[in-house]
């Protein structure tokens, strides 16, 4: 049987090299906490009919990258994306979203992974918007997704540490893309739009609106969203709602205070309406939020 490799093969295996040099020291040290990333289901180039929808209006458990390989529409929350080839999203666990054919034959990569406790911040680190379209400058990644197939299938030795490497090495190729995204979008208002950014993750209990944000950098309300989503890959007011629910988290994990006293320091002046909210956001309730993480 020959093996053919053309020169994207040949990039990938020195790519991949590479990582796997600058993380295998690290690895045994990392392990001990868990792994950053565990892969649950991977799949390669899976193709559907021109009449393909998958509609899910809580998400899947655990977290997603989706990357999309043929014309499609694509739903997450309240927001609907027509998007072509070589456009990724990673999707929050629990999150709705909808997946839809468009006008040709639907195609699309896959992988279903978690984030272990402890290593929360891989991610984020990263600072890669969740649910929004990332447009991808090549085939890097799916051949990279390609590799998690066949090394997740398989029972090559080393096999955690390979697919760590390859998902560390996805997710900078990703990160390249949106660094090079915000460097071409970068405007004058984003010294401002950063410091209104953190009075909102600061102060999670302000009655925030967009008219008030908007007022601030003296700006049309339309026109001060269409900025920030270009920032930030996400809309204002789910931003808003992000900080509330994770300074929630974070209380509920570091402090004894009540749930309704939580409720009140992000927001929420009732404490019915915060459950519901936070059960939605996290995919269960906060009690149960709490005893899980002690």
């Amino acid at each position: 049987m020959y093996i053919l490799i053309n020169n994207l093969q040949i990039y990938i295996i020195l790519y991949l090299t590479f990582v796997t040099i600058s993380t295998i020291i690290d690895y045994k040290e990392d392990t001990k906490e868990g792994k950053p990333v565990r892969i649950n289901m991977v799949g390669w180039n899976w193709k559907h009919p021109e009449d393909f929808k998958i509609v899910r209006p809580n998400g899947v458990h655990g977290m997603q990258l989706i990357l999309v390989r043929s014309k499609a529409r694509i739903g997450m929350g309240g927001e609907t994306y027509t998007v072509g080839k070589n456009t990724v999203f990673i999707v929050e666990s629990c999150f709705p979203h909808e997946l839809y054919a468009d006008g040709e034959e639907y195609a699309d990569d896959w992988i279903r992974f978690d984030i272990e406790d402890g290593d929360g911040d891989f991610l984020s680190e990263l600072d890669i918007p969740a649910n929004t379209p990332i447009l991808l400058d090549s085939d890097i990644v799916s051949e990279l997704i390609r590799l998690c197939t066949e090394i997740f299938d398989s029972e090559k030795a080393e096999k955690d540490e390979t697919l760590r490497s390859l998902m560390r090495a996805i997710f900078l190729q990703i990160k390249s893309c949106c660094d090079s995204a915000r460097h071409v979008g970068k405007t004058h208002y984003d010294t401002e739009l950063d410091a209104l950014r953190q009075q909102i993750y600061d102060s999670p209990d302000a009655d925030w609106t967009i008219r008030l944000l908007a007022d601030r950098l003296s700006l049309s309300v339309p026109h001060f969203q269409r900025l920030y989503k270009q920032r930030y890959g996400i809309s204002c007011t789910k931003d808003i709602l992000t900080g509330r629910m994770e300074h929630a988290k974070q209380m509920l994990i570091n402090t004894d205070k009540s749930v309704s006293e939580i409720a009140e320091e992000c927001g929420f002046s009732d404490y019915a309406h915060f459950s519901r909210v936070f059960a939605k956001y996290a995919c269960v309730s906060p009690a149960k939020f709490r005893k899980d993480k002690h």
